[in-house]
């Protein structure tokens, strides 16, 4: 009897500590612990933003002209070098005239003699007219013609403007020699068709140059021009006399101001993008044809707007929403945003002035979430 009261009690022993284990675990999974999840918080501001696209392009100068030599002849003297400024009309070089100056005398001398001869041939035409005026006269006296129809057909081909035209023709075409001899010889000293900056010269005194030779060229710097190559998702941005800003790096780190001169209407057809030409002032000629140019084009603005850092909006099937931390509980809101710049976004609707903005950890967390500060407790 003894034994049997020991076994009860010993198997009573063991079971309880194995009853109040199993009530803690069940507790514990009745109440379990949610971990905060760490974010970091900006507060919700207003300010300004733009949207830019850059494009990169060569500078040129606003004329480069190609002198071409008109006349051929030999060049006594060259009148400027490399880097010479020059007025519009002042010479490049001297040619040899001495048979530029004789053709202009002998062409000349040949427009004075059509010319005299059209004075005696009007003179002879006149005593013609009325010569025939008496022939006609006779020819058709109704008393009968005193004068045969081939002496009246012979006064009437006499005082035809035949010979008179042809001698006039005959003139012109002296004057028009007359004239191109005189442009040759003042053309011969070739002239510079723009004030600018010599760029280059290909010839030197003593050489003989035929027409067509390329001799130099003049470049005027006063302004310069960049051109791009624009898509027709920024064509509709630009206008004419809009003013866009750039960075030469080769003269300074800040940005000068250009304008648009054109805008083409229409596309290249191969590659299909808009040309756009902006020119910039260059009184000082620091900037050089050449030089590389970066050119910023702003494409949406905003003022005085929320905006936000575009990472801190997550982008659902239907909607974008942000996080708030409301009291250090997470809470969702829904958000109508407008352009996005590649950094910051503005806000249209779903946010005011003041909101703790979510910006780091709102990936990992949900309505309710309890958070925490990054470098917080």
């Amino acid at each position: 009897m003894g034994k049997k009261i020991a076994i009860l009690l010993l198997a009573v022993i063991t079971m309880i500590p194995l009853n109040g284990c199993s009530d803690a675990n069940a507790e514990e999974i009745q109440s379990p612990t949610v971990k905060a999840q760490t974010v970091e918080t900006e507060i919700v501001t207003k300010g300004n933003i733009s949207r830019n696209i850059s494009y990169n392009g060569t500078l040129a100068a606003q004329n480069t002209i190609h002198v071409i030599a008109k006349i051929p002849g030999e060049i006594l003297s060259v009148a400027v070098k490399v880097g010479d400024n020059i007025e519009k009309d002042s010479p490049i070089y001297i040619l040899d005239k001495k048979d530029i100056k004789r053709n202009a005398s002998n062409a000349s001398l040949t427009y004075q003699a059509a010319k005299h001869q059209v004075n005696a041939t009007a003179d002879q035409h006149v005593l013609a007219e009325k010569t025939f005026e008496r022939m006609k006269s006779l020819y058709e006296n109704p008393n009968g013609a005193a004068i045969s129809k081939s002496d009246y057909e012979q006064a009437e081909l006499a005082a035809s403007t035949s010979a008179l035209e042809a001698t006039k023709a005959q003139m012109n075409q002296a004057k028009i020699g007359m004239d191109i001899a005189n442009d040759q010889l003042v053309d011969a000293d070739l002239k510079s068709p723009i004030s600018g900056i010599v760029s280059a010269i290909n010839v030197e005194a003593g050489q003989t140059i035929g027409a067509g030779t390329h001799v130099a060229d003049i470049i005027n710097m006063d302004k310069v021009y960049v051109e791009i190559q624009v898509s027709e998702g920024v064509i509709n941005n630009l206008e004419k006399g809009k003013e866009i800003p750039a960075f030469i790096p080769a003269i300074s780190s800040e940005k000068i101001i250009g304008n648009i001169e054109w805008v083409s209407p229409a596309a290249n057809v191969q590659t299909r993008l808009f040309p756009v030409r902006i020119t910039f002032d260059n009184p000082n000629h620091t900037i050089k044809p050449g030089m590389f140019a970066n050119i910023s084009i702003d494409l949406d603005e905003a003022s005085n707007s929320i905006i936000i850092p575009s990472t801190a909006i997550l982008t659902r099937v239907d909607s974008q929403i942000v996080f708030l931390n409301n009291n250090g509980i997470a809470k969702s809101k829904e958000v109508v945003t407008g352009f996005d710049n590649g950094e910051f976004t503005v806000i249209l609707e779903g946010l005011e002035m003041g909101d703790p903005l979510i910006v780091e950890g709102q990936q990992y967390i949900e309505d309710g979430t309890p958070l925490k500060e990054l470098g917080g407790e």
